[in-house]
């Protein structure tokens, strides 16, 4: 996944203390400045790049980004640390077949969080 966003640094950063992503890469190509950054358990990556010209940039070009996490306790766990960072994180929403909580990143994009409901036997 590849996020334009308005600041690198500001972002790598943020996304590291909250969501614990370390950087794995840091340069320039022909479309600008990126940084790529790796979850802790190295999973998935996470680009981030500036837009390649003013006419680009803005809002974010996804409507939100989620992350699954184990269980509900997990879940509440992770928002109490989220917003031990300082970020604003919604209440537990609870939808027909997960739990999720919400916040947004520097640039604006919701980032959720989700976990399954154990299925019905």
């Amino acid at each position: 996944m590849q996020l334009v966003v308005a600041d690198i640094d500001m972002s790598a950063h943020w996304y590291g203390v909250v969501l614990g992503m370390e950087l794995l890469e840091r340069g320039t190509f022909a479309g600008g400045d990126y940084a790529a950054l790796r979850s802790p358990t190295g999973r998935f990556v996470i680009g981030l790049q500036t837009a390649a010209s003013a006419s680009e940039r803005g809002a974010p070009m996804i409507e939100h980004l989620s992350f699954a996490v184990e269980d509900r306790d997990d879940l509440e766990r992770h928002r109490d640390a989220i917003v031990a960072t300082g970020v604003e994180a919604g209440e537990l929403i609870e939808e027909a077949a997960s739990w999720n909580i919400r916040f947004r990143d520097p640039d604006g994009l919701w980032v959720e969080l989700t976990a399954a409901k154990p299925a019905l036997q």
